[in-house]
């Protein structure tokens, strides 16, 4: 995982807001390719949502509804989202395309500059994994986000850690994003 907790944190947020695993019951349903962009997909998570989640990205006590504003922006080879809990940024989100459609590689920059270490995300139908360890040359915990896009304004996830290069996984956060309706 990348080190230190506002990676931890920006992580969770960003792959709580957009992506899929296998939490409780809800179908992956394949995803058609409407477009040869291959950032299409990400422009679900831009945007205002409401988390509930069991232990809050912020620390705030458990039940506590968050605020979490992404805002985000395609480049040429770049797609990047800036999250925000709660009126307080937590980090910059910068994905690269991967080798295949659907793969794609993450770095997390937090508001003081410093970055954690790649990334991945990988997005089968309404399931987004991402995927979090140290560089090589570091130990540390990994983490692992599922995400299950049920529709363009609701998301589920779950958040894993391991401390054994991802061989067992101990689920640690889960709950849901609704998009906030502009009146």
């Amino acid at each position: 995982m990348r080190s230190g907790q506002t990676y931890k944190s920006a992580a969770a947020v960003l792959a709580a807001i957009v992506i899929g695993g296998a939490p409780s019951g809800i179908p992956a349903t394949p995803q058609p390719v409407t477009s040869g962009d291959p950032f299409l997909d990400l422009t679900i998570y831009d945007g205002d949502w409401t988390v509930h989640a069991t232990h809050p990205w912020s620390g705030a006590p458990a039940g506590t509804v968050e605020h979490l504003r992404s805002r985000c922006r395609r480049f040429t080879l770049y797609f990047a989202c800036e999250q925000t809990v709660n009126g307080k940024v937590l980090a910059l989100i910068v994905y690269t395309a991967g080798e295949t459609r659907g793969r794609f590689n993450t770095r997390t920059i937090a508001p003081n500059g410093l970055a954690g270490g790649r990334g991945d995300l990988s997005i089968d139908g309404s399931r987004w994994t991402y995927l979090d360890k140290p560089p090589p040359s570091l130990t540390g915990p990994w983490s692992r986000v599922e995400n299950v896009i049920v529709d363009r304004d609701h998301i589920r996830f779950e958040e894993f850690q391991s401390a054994d290069e991802g061989r067992t996984w101990v689920q640690n956060n889960g709950g849901t994003e609704e998009r906030v309706k502009r009146q």
